[in-house]
């Protein structure tokens, strides 16, 4: 069903100062902003919208803002000219152009949003205005929604939400977009450098997505043939598909409303996958630094842990001015021990197949300040450089011992390295359990 929702902008009267401009801002009828009430489309308080005047034959570009909220918003920034040649842009960036030949030109990065309950994510819903009368400034909306509402049971457990569409025609963008006023009816073009994409990630703007929220989420218009299909992904990467097979056409300034989406069954992907169990609790392997030999140990060692016929290669990396031990294999302690925060231990790359699943042992004592992470690379300790974790390998408590701790990343490529690592006081693990995807 296609919904659109419906609005009707007025005007209010304009003060403008001496060294100032006022605009009013009001908005076509559908959705233009994230902050929806009921059927209604407001402006938010604090909202930025970039504004282009034309002065000496060159559009400047200027920032203007509102404290104000509601349907109509007077917007307020450096006093410029305001005739005919006026044109507007939410959300407001530095980096937004326009001209008269190539219209507006924007960077955004929409592959991946968030979840609002009865909205869109702040700031993605993308729209272009033009002065119309009386310093008001009509708004028109680029894209378009897509609405659900998640009825599935226990939705507090999906990691993730993803929309695809069947037949690869793109959905969203992320990069730089060309985007024409077209007499009021704008349309909106990802340029050649940008990344265009057939699915959509919904993430939850809050803790976790809730049962019987409905969302919304912007795409781009266009005619998705194959229809669409809707993947609920649990945090162990089993997924629940509801599949469309109905053509959509979705224009401009429309809201396409996918009902409800619940009562799926999660299922493993079928993908060949392949665990390995690696032990640290006997002797230490040849090889691996220890307690008492570690600065003997050269930088970035590749250690071997024979399992299966197979020599598996974990990489104990350098850490800059250590003090003490990078990573030591200490038997009396039962386990791989990470002596402080900034220590990492690359986990082995198998070709053809992503780590998809991290799980080890916590074998020091109890220490509720431990915190261990999934890294994509090593920061020396002795720089100012921050971590980079793999999604679902965000730093954790690593903190009771004996007690068994589980990363399931998402993101991973096959044949690369990740890095387990500890970001506060110190970590150990007695085993790991490392399970890879075969990459199709």
């Amino acid at each position: 069903m296609v919904a659109a929702l419906a609005f009707a902008a007025c005007n209010k009267n304009i003060d403008t100062a001496e060294f100032g401009t006022s605009l009013t801002a009001s908005i076509e009828n559908g959705i233009v902003k994230s902050h929806l009430s009921q059927n209604a489309v407001l402006w938010d308080v604090n909202d930025e919208i970039s504004v282009f005047s034309l002065e000496d034959g060159a559009y400047s570009h200027a920032k203007f803002s509102t404290s104000e909220g509601g349907g109509t918003a007077v917007f307020k920034g450096p006093g410029i000219a305001v005739d005919e040649n006026l044109f507007a842009l939410y959300p407001y960036a530095e980096g937004n152009t326009f001209s008269a030949a190539d219209g507006f030109s924007v960077e955004a990065d929409y592959l991946t949003q968030k979840a609002v309950n009865g909205g869109v994510d702040q700031k993605v819903n993308i729209a272009v205005g033009k002065l119309s009368s009386e310093n008001n400034v009509g708004f028109r909306n680029v894209g378009a929604l897509l609405r659900f509402t998640l009825t599935q049971e226990r939705a507090d457990t999906t990691r993730r939400i993803e929309i695809n569409s069947n037949d690869g025609t793109p959905l969203v963008f992320a990069g730089d977009a060309a985007i024409l006023w077209n007499e009021g009816a704008p349309t909106i073009a990802p340029a050649s450098n940008a990344t265009t994409s057939d699915v959509i990630k919904i993430i939850p703007s809050g803790e976790a997505f809730a049962t019987n929220d409905t969302y919304c989420v912007w795409v781009l218009p266009g005619q998705y043939q194959a229809g669409i299909t809707i993947t609920l992904v649990s945090p162990t990467q089993m997924t629940a598909v509801k599949e469309g097979t109905s053509a959509l056409n979705i224009g401009r300034n429309q809201v396409v409303d996918l009902g409800e989406i619940g009562g799926l069954e999660f299922k493993d992907k079928g993908a060949e996958k392949k665990t390995l169990h690696f032990d640290f609790t006997g002797d230490p392997l040849e090889g691996w630094p220890t307690v008492d030999k570690w600065k003997n140990a050269p930088g970035d060692s590749l250690c071997v842990y024979p399992l299966d016929g197979v020599d598996y290669k974990f990489l104990v990396t350098d850490c800059g001015n250590a003090s003490q031990a990078r990573v030591a294999w200490v038997k009396d302690k039962g386990g791989l021990i990470f002596y402080a925060g900034w220590r990492y231990l690359g986990l082995p790359a198998i070709e053809g197949f992503k780590l998809v699943k991290v799980t080890g042992c916590h074998c020091l004592g109890t220490n509720v300040n431990r915190r261990a992470a999934i890294a994509k690379f090593v920061v020396a300790d002795n720089t100012t450089e921050v971590n980079e974790y793999v999604t679902g390998g965000d730093p954790i408590a690593w903190s009771t011992q004996n007690e068994a701790y589980t990363f399931n990343l998402e993101g991973t490529e096959a044949n690369t390295v990740y890095y387990l690592t500890c970001t506060a006081v110190s970590i150990g693990t007695s085993y790991l359990d490392l399970v890879y995807e075969k990459v199709e």
